[in-house]
């Protein structure tokens, strides 16, 4: 039998073939049967993806019932982060009022288990969801294909992948990362730290882009721009602002890969007796509520949770309806520089 592109469709039996197995155990390895082991389950996963197996042949996916339930995936390392839970309030909130449920899925998503990850949701993928919302992915991914593979509408928010395939809704961070920039720059500073969360997430790699670009524009190199990778947590922007403020020279400023770090970053600073923004600036990324408070009073850029989620939603209720024929589409949304008390000129 062949496919649509007149290509040879792939059979169960072709994967029990290269893996060795029965049928019935590659069937139910696909299917996420927890009674298969994990070295089973992975190897029939990759077996069925370098083949090109295709699980739904006649058009796009359709559920065998409308439950009008779409899943939202986020990691559950995420949840620290007000930005997220910010986030999946509001893509919560979204889709209630367009008449869609809400499953939120919690899980440790990383780039090389994303096969063991989507085995374990696989009987509400085939059974349950009519769409599915990634908030967590890394830029290397294979979920994102491998959702698709199975015909499942698939949008991503907050977050991207490389050379994506589907809808991708984000804020606009290599922007944002600039306009710290000339706002630290423009005060004087030049020699400035970056603390950012994982390299693999998008949100760092482009924030920390936009940030080196227009340095390097006005000829800062990367000796002066000490960089380091970790974590969206208080805790990475704690530990990595004391490197920051031990080495020599020392930095004038910190831009923090998110508000989550910056709180880090602010503590560090005043447990090492660093007065902020007399001896060093921070400025941070999302403005969370907290970030806005007199108490805090941080530079950050507004990255808005209502925008991405609206259009986040309105791009999957679309995919369901419409089908997956039509190109993805990419909604980058506009960021704004929040001035606020943690950062001034440079005294050093």
């Amino acid at each position: 039998m062949k496919n649509a592109g007149g290509k040879k469709q792939v059979r169960l039996q072709d994967i029990a073939d290269k893996v060795n197995l029965s049928v019935a155990t590659v069937s139910r390895s696909l299917a996420g049967h927890t009674a298969i082991s994990e070295e089973a389950r992975a190897a029939v996963q990759k077996a069925a993806m370098d083949l090109g197996y295709v699980a739904f042949t006649h058009g796009a996916r359709k559920p065998r019932h409308a439950t009008r339930t779409i899943g939202v995936l986020v990691s559950a390392y995420e949840f620290h982060n007000r930005f997220v839970t910010l986030l999946l309030e509001n893509i919560h909130r979204d889709l209630l009022e367009s008449g869609f449920h809400v499953l939120v899925m919690l899980d440790p998503i990383n780039s090389t288990n994303d096969i063991n990850h989507l085995a374990a949701f696989r009987p509400m993928i085939d059974g349950y969801l009519e769409g599915v919302i990634l908030m967590s992915v890394t830029t290397d991914s294979i979920l994102v294909g491998e959702l698709q593979r199975l015909g499942m509408p698939v949008v991503l928010a907050m977050r991207s992948v490389d050379n994506p395939t589907v809808d991708v809704v984000e804020a606009d961070n290599v922007r944002g990362g600039a306009e710290i920039m000339q706002h630290l720059y423009e005060l004087g500073h030049r020699r400035i730290g970056l603390v950012m969360g994982t390299q693999q997430a998008s949100t760092s790699r482009d924030r920390a882009r936009g940030a080196i670009d227009f340095l390097r524009s006005k000829g800062i190199g990367p000796e002066d721009t000490p960089i380091m990778w970790n974590a969206f947590t208080f805790e990475t922007g704690y530990s990595g602002a004391t490197q920051l403020l031990e080495v020599n020279p020392r930095v004038s400023a910190i831009m923090a890969g998110a508000d989550s770090i910056a709180m880090g970053v602010l503590e560090a600073a005043h447990c090492k007796g660093f007065s902020v923004p007399e001896q060093v600036s921070v400025a941070g990324f999302d403005d969370v509520p907290l970030s806005g408070t007199r108490l805090i009073g941080l530079t950050t850029i507004q990255s808005r949770t209502q925008e991405i989620s609206r259009a986040a939603c309105r791009r999957i209720i679309d995919r369901i309806k419409n089908g997956l024929v039509a190109p993805p589409n990419r909604d980058v949304m506009p960021v704004q520089l929040m001035r606020r008390d943690t950062t001034g000129p440079c005294n050093s």
